[in-house]
């Protein structure tokens, strides 16, 4: 429907321009093409946006010869029109063909438009969430800020899935100068703007992070400010308080913890930050138990990568959950990122075995951030997606066999928007269901066949 209006008001503006430049109609449609794009408003359409911006530059061009046609102008200036009209009967086709020049140039930048845009894909019925829903699954996408009025990717993400990710949106700093610019204040228009439009689409939320000891996405009061351990504890405490607490009952589930145990590993040489400026781990299960008070209703999960088998990794996660669920800590899932090199696949029963082994724990696993590497993969692009096909089948099948996987996001929709676009070491990652022009690939099709299977 919004398409259609799109191409109606498009095709609107081309012929007010179209008859304005024959002469036919005056200054009275010079004013109607001025006042149109203004008073509608460009809808969201891109080919109507560009029309738009081609009516609005040949509005003024048409403007200038349209007011010689009325008598408008200061009296000293009549009689100077009057002797002008013979030369201007004269010359009005010299204006005809550059006018229509510009219109033939309005028409192919519009039309190109209309072809070259990227179009929602017709999927086929049941979507993908309501076969995941056969299985006691939530799916899962990246709601993006800068994306969610993008019509292909909004309306995938709403007719597919039923989870809407705010990921990274609740860290202290990460966009629009980030959610906590100083110790006192807070900048929420991001966040605020994603949970309205997962509410207005009726889409459950999942909110990652609200501790992530990832030094490049903290903001620089808090690294400089030579805080004390216990200065550090109540900085948590506040920013928990204040952004679980601002969304009470609105977020289904957040990850509390992101990260702590792959850190303190130093897998690819990476740190927590809060661990090592509080001297131990301590806030871990403070962080939880703030969490529960500032959103009781909500699921709290620890969330890691390289935690889908059994390593050191998912060791140190379920004897962690283990003592802290045994002390009263509220953890109620596993998260299980699930970055996964497409050159080194899970096995599919060492991972369900692994999620079994947290579910005995009495925690539900969630896949919170599910991609496919494909970058140093060998081979032709079709045999590329055929593989990354097969390793989204096996995944999903993991977590429908394991019988305590509930949920199962994917970190994005279409190729052209990734993070790994801005690694600059995954030039060709293309890690999502659907390619740069939201044309489902096979993996979308893997995903559909293992949601159909029982």
């Amino acid at each position: 429907m919004a398409r259609a209006r799109g191409v109606l008001v498009a095709v609107s503006v081309i012929l007010f321009e179209v008859w304005g430049a024959a002469g036919a109609g005056g200054i009275n449609i010079a004013r109607i093409r001025i006042a149109m794009p203004m008073t509608i408003g460009p809808p969201k359409s891109r080919a109507c946006k560009a029309a738009c911006f081609f009516s609005f530059f040949l509005n003024i061009l048409v403007f200038v010869f349209a007011i010689r046609d009325i008598n408008i102008l200061p009296k000293k200036f009549i009689s100077y029109t009057t002797r002008m009209k013979k030369k201007r009967t004269r010359n009005q086709y010299k204006w005809t063909l550059p006018l229509l020049g510009l219109l033939a140039i309005a028409l192919v930048g519009t039309f190109a438009h209309l072809h070259f845009s990227d179009k929602t894909p017709s999927l086929p019925d049941p979507p993908l969430k309501t076969l995941a829903a056969q299985h006691n699954i939530k799916l899962g996408n990246f709601a993006i800020s800068s994306h969610i009025n993008e019509k292909p990717y909004e309306q995938i993400l709403t007719r597919q899935f039923n989870v809407a990710l705010l990921d990274n949106t609740p860290n202290w700093y990460f966009t629009d100068g980030g959610l906590r610019p100083s110790p006192t204040t807070y900048n929420f228009s991001t966040m605020d703007k994603l949970v309205n439009f997962a509410q207005s689409n009726h889409m459950d939320m999942q909110a990652h992070h609200l501790v992530w000891g990832e030094e490049k996405w903290l903001p620089d009061w808090l690294k400089n400010g030579n805080y004390s351990k216990s200065q550090l504890l109540d900085l948590i405490h506040q920013h928990i308080a204040t952004v679980a607490g601002r969304y009470n009952g609105k977020i289904s589930e957040w990850t509390v913890v992101n990260e702590a145990f792959t850190r303190k590993q130093h897998i690819f040489g990476l740190h927590d930050w809060w661990a090592d400026h509080t001297g131990d781990n301590s806030y871990i299960a403070q962080s939880f138990i703030w969490a529960h008070q500032a959103d009781p209703s909500a699921k709290l999960i620890l969330n890691d990568f390289n935690n889908e088998s059994q390593n050191s990794v998912s060791d140190a996660m379920y004897s962690y959950i283990k003592q802290a669920k045994a002390s009263g800590v509220p953890i109620d899932g596993v998260g299980m990122q699930m970055h996964i090199d497409g050159t080194r696949p899970p096995n599919k029963q060492a991972v369900i075995n692994n999620m079994r082994r947290f579910g005995s724990l009495g925690v539900q696993v969630y896949i919170t951030e599910f991609d496919v590497n494909m970058s140093n993969v060998k081979g032709s692009d079709k045999e590329k997606d055929k593989k990354e096909a097969d390793i989204y089948y096996q995944m999903m099948r993991a977590c429908i066999e394991s019988q305590v996987c509930h949920s199962f996001s994917i970190l994005g929709i279409t190729d052209k928007e990734t993070w790994y676009n801005y690694l600059g070491t995954a030039s060709d990652a293309r890690p999502l269901p659907f390619d740069q022009h939201y044309n489902p690939k096979p993996a979308y099709w893997a995903l559909r066949q293992a949601l159909e299977e029982k």
